[in-house]
C-alpha cells in the first residue's frame, strides 16, 4: 500500500491541485471579486504636541481608499468601515514627510491602494500676544463735518499663530469707512493683524475677532445740517376737486448749509423749505428738481437742488343714479309696457368722474329682440361709458315687460 502511494504520489498531488483549482474557480464564479474606490474619506491628524501649529500649505483633509473584496462583502462595506490617519506624536518643529495609515473593518476585504500615501507638513511653535486695537479711518466725512470721537470696545485683543507670523504683527486695526458720513454711527467691525507696511497677515487668529466701534461726527464751524421740507402749494384745493396727495418724498431729506455768519446759521429753525411746488391741476406721479429757500447769507454746500416727488390720486366715492329703461329690438307692431320704467344704480369710482357724469354716460337697456306677445322678466343691460367707474347690482335686477298689440294708455295730466 505504501509502495503504491509512493509510486502514485505525483499523480495524487496533481489531482489535488486540479481539484483545488476547480473549487477556487467555482467559488470565484459564484462570488466574484470586485475592486472599488471609496471616498472622500476624512484624514484624521492626531497627536500634535501642545504649543505646535501646522503652517504653510495646508495638508489634504480628505483622501480615498481602493478596496478589493468579494461581491457579497460589498453590501457590508461603506465609508464607516474605512479610515485614513496621520500620527503626529513626538514630532518637533520643522518639515516632515509622514505616511498615511489606512483602516479597513471588513474581512476578507483588502486595501489595494490609497491616496495620498504620504503627506508633507511643516510644524512651527505657536505664540500669542495682546495688542491695542487701532481704529483706522478710511475716507473723509462729508464736506463741512469732522469726527470728534472714535472708540472701540474692547480696546485690546489677543492674537494667536505661528511665531514667525506673530513677530511680523505691528498692530491690530479696525478699518472704518467715513466716506460721506455726517452723522454719529455705531457698528461692528472685523479686526485685522497688519505688518509695518499695513498689509494684512493671514493665518493669525484673533480673540475677539471683531470690535464695536463708535464714531461721533459733528458739523464744522459755519456749517449746519438741516432737514428739507417740500413747499407744496394748492394742496387744500385738491380735496375740493376730488383728489388727494398719496405720497411725498424728498431726495436728499437733509442737506448741509454754509454761512460765514454764525448768527444766520443759528437763526435757522432746523429745516428749510424748497421753492414752491404747485399742485393745482396736477394728477398722477410728478417730480420736480427744486432749489432751497434759504435766508440771505446762507447757501447749500452742494448746489444741485433737491428732487421732490409727489403722487396725486382721485378720491374714491359712491353715488346712486336713476335711469329710465330704454327698449331696443322691439318687433314692429308691438308695444311694450315696463314695470318699473326706471332703475336705481349704485356707482363706485373717482369722485371727479362721478361728479361730472352726464345722462348719456350711464344707460339701462332692455333687449326685446325676437320676443312676441306675452309677459316677460328681462334682465336689463347697464352701459357705463367711463372705464374707471364700477357699479353694484341693479335694483330691481329684472324688469317685467308686457308686449301687446295695443299702445299703452296715455297718462292723463293732473287738473
Amino acid at each position: 500500500m505504501l509502495r503504491w502511494l509512493w509510486n502514485n504520489l505525483g499523480s495524487l498531488l496533481l489531482a489535488f491541485i486540479l481539484a483545488l483549482a476547480v473549487w477556487v474557480v467555482a467559488i470565484t464564479n459564484a462570488d466574484p471579486t470586485e475592486t472599488r474606490e471609496l471616498g472622500p474619506i476624512p484624514i484624521d491628524y492626531s497627536g500634535l504636541r501642545q504649543g505646535l501649529l501646522i503652517v504653510g500649505e495646508a495638508p489634504p483633509i480628505t483622501g480615498s481608499i481602493t478596496v478589493r473584496a468579494p461581491l457579497s462583502i460589498w453590501e457590508q462595506i461603506g465609508l464607516d468601515n474605512v479610515g485614513l490617519a496621520v500620527y503626529l506624536e513626538s514630532l518637533e518643529e520643522g518639515t516632515h514627510e509622514l505616511a498615511v495609515e489606512t483602516r479597513l473593518d471588513a474581512r476578507p476585504a483588502q486595501v489595494s491602494d490609497w491616496e495620498p500615501e504620504s503627506i508633507t507638513l511643516t510644524l512651527e511653535r505657536a505664540a500669542t500676544a495682546s495688542l491695542d486695537i487701532t481704529v483706522e479711518a478710511v475716507g473723509e466725512p462729508q464736506l463741512g463735518f469732522r469726527t470728534t470721537l472714535v472708540t472701540s470696545s474692547p480696546k485690546r485683543t489677543v492674537i494667536l499663530g505661528p511665531l514667525s507670523l506673530i513677530d511680523r504683527v505691528v498692530s491690530v486695526v479696525a478699518a472704518v469707512n467715513l466716506l460721506e458720513r455726517r452723522e454719529d454711527f455705531d457698528l461692528e467691525v472685523p479686526l485685522a493683524a497688519v505688518d509695518g507696511d499695513g498689509n494684512i497677515i493671514e493665518g493669525i487668529e484673533l480673540d475677539p475677532a471683531v470690535a464695536q466701534v463708535t464714531v461721533k461726527i459733528e458739523p464744522r464751524e459755519r456749517f449746519r445740517l438741516v432737514s428739507v421740507v417740500p413747499n407744496l402749494e394748492g394742496e387744500e384745493l385738491l380735496a375740493e376737486a376730488g383728489y388727494r396727495l398719496t405720497d411725498v418724498s424728498v431726495t436728499p431729506e437733509v442737506m448741509t448749509v454754509f454761512s460765514s455768519d454764525p448768527a444766520a446759521l443759528q437763526g435757522l429753525p432746523g429745516f428749510v423749505l424748497t421753492s414752491p411746488f404747485n399742485l393745482i391741476g396736477a394728477i398722477g406721479d410728478l417730480e420736480r428738481r427744486l432749489s432751497l429757500n434759504l435766508p440771505q447769507g446762507v447757501s447749500p454746500v452742494e448746489d444741485q437742488g433737491v428732487l421732490v416727488k409727489v403722487s396725486i390720486s382721485p378720491v374714491e366715492g359712491t353715488i346712486t343714479v336713476s335711469r329710465l329703461v330704454e327698449v331696443r329690438g322691439l318687433t314692429d307692431g308691438l308695444f311694450a309696457q315696463l314695470s318699473p320704467e326706471s332703475v336705481n344704480i349704485i356707482l363706485n369710482g373717482p369722485l371727479p368722474t362721478l361728479n361730472t357724469l352726464q345722462p348719456e354716460d350711464v344707460r339701462v337697456i332692455l333687449d326685446l329682440l325676437d320676443l312676441g306677445l306675452g309677459v316677460y322678466q328681462v334682465t336689463p343691460l347697464v352701459i357705463i361709458a367711463p372705464t374707471d367707474v364700477e357699479r353694484e347690482p341693479v335694483f330691481p335686477s329684472t324688469i317685467e315687460v308686457t308686449l301687446t298689440t295695443e299702445p299703452p294708455p296715455t297718462p292723463t295730466p293732473p287738473p
